[in-house]
């Protein structure tokens, strides 16, 4: 072969390898986002998503409505909705909410921004069950903010996490085994243990916070009224300060609710407290263990007993 076919070759072999890096380049880099209006929100997405972004387009106004009934909120502004699988989209707000949401997070709200990402990549897991109630768990945080107005900073981790998780109704009986394996029952001041639970770096605890938000006030509710929530935020959008809003709205102290609540998961925890504990644990294995040994021994004893019955020299 010359010298100048083999440089042809050199030379097209090197083009390949060069089209085929812009092409995987190319690839890499995200597409423009895409926008669907669903008043009050547009739903920016990625082209990827466009079917998830039309469902859930169809479904917003609806979960809208509802929540803002339930909240008691005004006439919502203008909101975004990202619907996205990746930060990298070239988008301000949305790299700074990328910087802020959780890891294991599908969703959150940014009501200061007066938007909320989605994760679509990340639905399906523990309490975030499916696209809908995604939203409407990030929807019903940004209607808190509104209907609490500038008291919305006095309200505490679980009443809006609580709120969110009801309205949204995205709660399950797994949310109450979270709860009853957790050290929250066994407190003294459970609501305490609750929103301290959200800052610890253990999924136990974490999913035990949002577990005992849900749990009390589907509780509260119950006990006072559906519309409790509401008028918790109207007495904070008034002034008033946490405590004195649960009073002025439930007519009894928080804690007196708290107290009551604490009873009750106490009562239901009792035994699943027992059987889910160490010591039972330890104790289990214990007896496995022994009861395993004294099988083995029975079956050594058997054994030797038809060796001396088969034994031709005795």
């Amino acid at each position: 072969m010359t010298s100048s076919r083999r440089s042809c070759r050199v030379r097209s072999l090197l083009a390949a390898v060069v089209l085929s890096a812009a092409a995987l380049l190319a690839a890499a880099q995200p597409g423009p986002l895409l926008r669907i209006d669903a008043p009050p929100c547009v739903i920016v997405h990625e082209p990827e998503l466009s079917a998830e972004a039309t469902r859930l387009a169809a479904a917003a106004p609806a979960i809208i409505d509802r929540l803002s009934r339930q909240i008691g909120a005004p006439p919502m502004a203008d909101c975004r909705l990202f619907l996205i699988t990746r930060f990298d989209q070239g988008d301000e707000d949305l790299a700074e909410a990328g910087s802020v949401m959780p890891d294991w997070a599908a969703g959150i709200a940014l009501p200061d921004m007066g938007a909320m990402v989605i994760r679509a990549d990340r639905v399906g897991a523990w309490r975030q069950r499916e696209l809908t109630g995604v939203f409407a768990h990030e929807m019903a945080h940004l209607l808190m903010s509104s209907a609490a107005g500038g008291g919305a900073d006095r309200m505490p981790s679980w009443f809006k996490e609580g709120v969110a998780a009801n309205f949204a109704r995205d709660g399950e009986w797994l949310d109450f085994f979270h709860l009853w394996v957790s050290p929250i029952p066994s407190s003294d001041h459970p609501l305490i243990e609750v929103g301290l639970a959200f800052s610890s770096q253990y999924p136990v605890m974490l999913k035990g916070a949002y577990a005992g938000s849900y749990s009390f006030m589907l509780f509260a509710m119950d006990r006072h009224s559906a519309a409790l929530p509401a008028r918790v935020m109207a007495c904070l959008r008034a002034g008033l300060d946490f405590d004195r809003a649960w009073l002025e709205a439930a007519g009894v102290r928080l804690a007196d609710t708290e107290d009551s609540w604490s009873s009750e998961i106490r009562g239901k925890t009792r035994w699943a407290a027992i059987l889910t504990s160490t010591a039972t644990l330890w104790l289990a294995i214990t007896m496995l263990v022994l009861l395993a040994w004294l099988l083995k021994k029975r079956r050594a004893a058997r054994v030797i007993e038809r060796w001396e019955q088969e034994d031709p020299f005795s």
